[in-house]
């Protein structure tokens, strides 16, 4: 957000604006593969944990061909890969959220793995106070996560192999119940609202140097975003000591999945020229 051409929107948003442009134009990248929904809390915290985040490149203008089309701006990021050496670890305890992250050798200077996960707690500590103000009768929460993992094999001095994966979840709900006796009917009703989004993505990438000019990388990527409102309602009236029950259920679902295979070559035949395709 300090870079000349980036403004970050409104106070508190983690949207990036890039030169005029739209918060949703920009393409961003995490391991090669596209996050559609790059933020937590309606927008004011990021998806991405820092703990697990090696490298960050902004292009703003005359994108490779190798990104596809995006109007305003590439945010390509790139995950640690584990310390190949030993195991170590770090994390903290806030007041709304923790987080925590795990990195080290799975066979020592051969393959390597580290583990980043985030979560916040707001609808532990608020859940109780609700319950406590309606008398058992509502309740509400809201919260989110995200892990980061990651593993790569050094098959040799020519090829590796890498695996990473993000998982990351909002989730906001609401429970009410309430009821109501006139003799000689009772009628008790319960109802359950959910909100929730979050995204998946996964890339397999294979790294291989085939001699002194040309280097490969081979990789498949899945990203999936999805995006539901649920509500469930049931009413239940007792009258004279029979008991009829109605359950409606709504539910609206959106989404996008991706998959993608692709191969880039970098080729340098000599130090004056460099040639890049896939």
């Amino acid at each position: 957000q300090l870079l000349p051409g980036v403004q970050s929107g409104s106070e508190g948003s983690s949207g990036l604006y890039v030169r005029g442009g739209r918060a949703d134009q920009n393409l961003i990248l995490l391991d090669g593969v596209p996050v559609y929904n790059a933020s937590h809390l309606f927008g004011f915290v990021s998806v991405f944990n820092a703990d697990a985040i090696n490298h960050v490149e902004l292009v703003k203008g005359g994108f490779s061909a190798r990104y596809g089309g995006r109007l305003s701006s590439v945010i390509d990021i790139r995950m640690k890969e584990g310390n190949s050496k030993k195991v170590q670890g770090e994390g903290s305890i806030g007041l709304v959220a923790s987080r925590l992250t795990l990195e080290g050798p799975i066979v020592k200077d051969k393959t390597s793995f580290i583990v980043s996960a985030r979560r916040t707690y707001i609808d532990l500590l608020a859940r109780p106070l609700i319950e406590i103000a309606t008398k058992g009768e509502e309740t509400a929460g809201y919260y989110f996560y995200d892990l980061n993992a990651k593993i790569n094999h050094h098959f040799n001095d020519k090829n590796r192999l890498y695996l990473s994966l993000y998982a990351g979840d909002d989730k906001a709900y609401a429970r009410s119940r309430y009821t109501s006796s006139h003799l000689p009917e009772t009628a008790e009703s319960e109802n359950a609202f959910k909100l929730q989004w979050g995204n998946i993505t996964t890339a397999l990438r294979w790294n291989s140097i085939i001699n002194k000019k040309l280097f490969s990388n081979v990789t498949a990527t899945y990203s999936r975003y999805r995006f539901g409102v649920y509500l469930d309602q049931e009413e239940s009236v007792t009258t004279s000591g029979s008991t009829e029950t109605d359950y409606f259920h709504t539910s609206y679902v959106s989404g996008i999945r991706d998959f993608a295979l692709k191969a880039d070559f970098d080729f340098i035949p000599s130090p004056d020229h460099y040639i890049r395709f896939g």
